[in-house]
């Protein structure tokens, strides 16, 4: 082989070599940027399922504490008919007075508890006799949906026994209004409502978790609260339905949502979700700006690792050339000899 064909194949050898290098270069500098991305992706995505499930479990624990706080603050209202005179004492199933004096003490009591309900956006504030004569203000409604056996249901709704009172919502699968009852005596039950629209101010959903739904359900899971508005008195989703009945509190993530359980002191639960998509809605469009700077980095490496390549290359390549044409040279000068 003559020093000439030893000389092309070295420079074939040496393109091969760079050709390799610079294979290799590119696929080292993929992998390590993929997998770098895939890693930041990946413990991205963690954290923020851990932050948004932190948070929602932040927002569940204040939404049972300001609504156990407005019911204890309804509670306290309805003990304000005991301060009223001859109201915890008067039995209107049993009384000796006077027909005269009957209805003025009756109407004076009236008066009384109406002043009461006036105190908040109560749609029912009196009290109800066993033979279901009535004292204050009984709406229209409520007179409708309880019918003739009116205090007997409304003692069934005694739930506390300690405290002979108790909450109640969904009778006869009517969810229009909350209701609270309590125990004046054997023969008289202080009732009063309000409507369930009135819960929106303390399930006031912060802008930052635009996407959460905040539902109140009652024992049997059936909706006395929603965010959404359309679903009172519905059964919750049976996905959601599912995790509330198995957690009485903490934060679940599956396929389909983050889901946030607490319970209340009178056994409702308070339950928020948030689609899992929406949560990493945020994360896939940083994926998306992650891929494209990591390919705009591969190809900006490539093009220097090839750069860099050459320039390593092309020298020697040079040393070569000028090699052979020194031998060139040195054998033209001894044929001149």
């Amino acid at each position: 082989m003559t020093s000439k064909e030893k000389r092309i194949q070295g420079l074939m050898k040496l393109r091969k070599m760079r050709i390799w290098m610079i294979f290799a270069y590119a696929v080292i500098v993929i992998a390590a940027l993929f997998f770098v991305s895939l890693f930041t992706s990946q413990k991205n995505e963690t954290v923020m399922k851990e932050k948004v499930s932190s948070m929602t479990s932040s927002l569940n624990v204040q939404l049972r504490m300001n609504l156990e706080n407005y019911l204890s603050r309804m509670e306290s209202v309805a003990t304000l008919a005991f301060s009223i005179e001859d109201a915890y004492t008067y039995d209107a199933t049993t009384t000796t007075l006077e027909e005269y004096d009957k209805l003025t003490l009756e109407k004076n009591l009236s008066d009384e508890l109406f002043k009461l309900c006036l105190m908040e956006n109560f749609v029912d504030y009196g009290i109800i006799y066993r033979d279901n004569s009535k004292l204050g203000k009984i709406s229209n409604g409520t007179l409708e949906l309880f019918g003739n056996d009116m205090f007997i249901d409304l003692k069934a709704m005694i739930s506390r026994q300690r405290t002979h009172d108790g909450w109640f919502a969904g009778y006869k699968n009517n969810y229009e209004r909350v209701y609270y009852v309590k125990q004046i005596h054997d023969n008289a039950i202080l009732v009063m409502s309000f409507y369930t629209t009135e819960l929106e101010d303390i399930f006031d959903n912060p802008e930052t978790l635009n996407d959460m739904i905040i539902r109140l359900t009652d024992k049997n899971y059936k909706i006395i609260y929603s965010s959404e508005g359309d679903e009172l008195g519905y059964p919750l989703p049976d996905d959601i339905s599912e995790i509330a009945q198995e957690n009485t509190a903490g934060a679940v993530l599956d396929e389909n949502n983050l889901t946030t359980v607490n319970i209340c002191n009178g056994g409702w639960k308070i339950i928020c979700s948030i689609p899992t998509a929406v949560i990493l809605q945020e994360e896939e469009q940083t994926q998306a700006s992650a891929r494209i700077v990591t390919v705009i980095a591969a190809f900006l490496a490539i093009v220097a690792g090839s750069a860099f390549s050459f320039m390593l290359s092309d020298p020697i390549s040079m040393i070569a050339m000028n090699l052979d044409d020194d031998k060139k040279e040195e054998k033209g000068g001894n044929n001149l000899l």
